[in-house]
């Protein structure tokens, strides 16, 4: 299948932290997937738009959103994105779509909301996204690269790190969508200490009726090992689903998967019965009882970087029925 490779130039690396440009194509392969816009950057499939990658510049991270499964709904939580949905709670205001975040590097929590008058007891970092790096598409999937740097709100605006992130977009024959993220954490600034702590690192809140409890609440949690719903939080799994509903009653659901290359594969999990789940290699003292405080921690030394590489699939059908575990094989290229 002809691939299209896109080099943006500075001007258009700036995009998307500039003013929006919703109708204009940027790329499209011809043949099925397609870019527009500025900030948020929408991503089509055809026609149906799929996700968008939202700068994030006033909440503190970059986030998809939304993300659209296929069963034609969306799939994560609208609010605090948008209001209106009266089955949805208003918690929890850094939970944005699709995410990468971490609670503490070097003493900031790039985490919470900085504007979230609840968490004013905390020194807060920004995470920065500085651009589009470059998109390759074609007829069967999407590929875009950004960069991002961490910084401190503490009247300093100093870099902490860097990243270079790579996303990755396609259907499976099966319908599924597939999202592939590699983010490379990059020490280009002095030693980072990614402290041990519950929040963090790969995330997603769902919707409403995924959650566990509620009064619209269908959903259930498995991993890998067995463990399901509200004993599957803190566990070490190579893979987590969440499965259930959509809004409009379709059976689907959610899964990571953590790859095993990763630090400390298989992960933890921050997966939670209203609707969060995270992988998370760095949460080791807050997710195990016997394990002292701090278990967690790891340093990047200054000019090192660390890479992390997960597979989220937005399925029909629950677990079994979806295939999650074969999924998992393939993912880690298992026969």
């Amino acid at each position: 299948m002809k691939s299209i490779s896109f080099l943006f130039s500075a001007a258009l690396l700036l995009l998307l932290t500039t003013s929006p440009l919703s109708g204009q194509i940027i790329g499209n392969s011809g043949d099925g997937w397609s870019i527009r816009g500025s900030d948020p950057i929408q991503i089509f499939y055809g026609e149906q738009h799929v996700t968008s990658y939202h700068a994030g510049v006033e909440e503190g991270k970059p986030f998809f959103y939304p993300v659209i499964g296929p069963t034609g709904e969306n799939m994560t939580r609208h609010w605090p994105m948008k209001d209106g949905f009266e089955d949805e709670e208003q918690d929890h205001i850094h939970h944005r779509g699709m995410w990468y975040g971490l609670g503490n590097v070097n003493g900031l929590d790039f985490w919470h909301f900085s504007g979230d008058e609840k968490k004013k007891d905390k020194t807060f970092g920004s995470i920065r996204h500085m651009g589009m790096k470059g998109v390759t598409m074609s007829g069967t999937d999407i590929l875009f690269k950004t960069k991002s740097e961490w910084l401190a709100l503490d009247g300093t605006n100093r870099r902490i790190m860097s990243d270079e992130r790579e996303f990755r977009l396609f259907y499976t024959k099966e319908g599924s969508l597939v999202v592939d993220a590699m983010i490379k954490l990059i020490a280009d600034a002095g030693d980072v200490t990614i402290h041990d702590d519950k929040e963090g690192a790969w995330s997603i809140r769902t919707i409403p009726t995924l959650r566990l409890e509620g009064e619209h609440a269908k959903g259930h949690i498995v991993n890998s090992e067995g463990d399901k719903d509200k004993p599957a939080w803190g566990k070490r799994a190579k893979w987590v689903d969440y499965f259930g509903v959509d809004r409009a009653g379709n059976s689907a659901g959610i899964a990571i998967f953590d790859h095993p290359e990763n630090l400390r594969h298989p992960t933890w999990w921050h997966a939670r019965h209203y609707g969060l789940f995270t992988a998370n290699p760095f949460g080791q003292g807050n997710f195990e009882k016997d394990t002292e405080k701090g278990a967690g921690d790891y340093t990047i030394k200054n000019g090192d970087s660390i890479t992390f590489r997960y597979r989220t699939i937005f399925h029909k059908g629950n677990t079994e029925e979806a295939g999650v575990a074969k999924a998992y094989d393939t993912f880690i290229g298992k026969k």
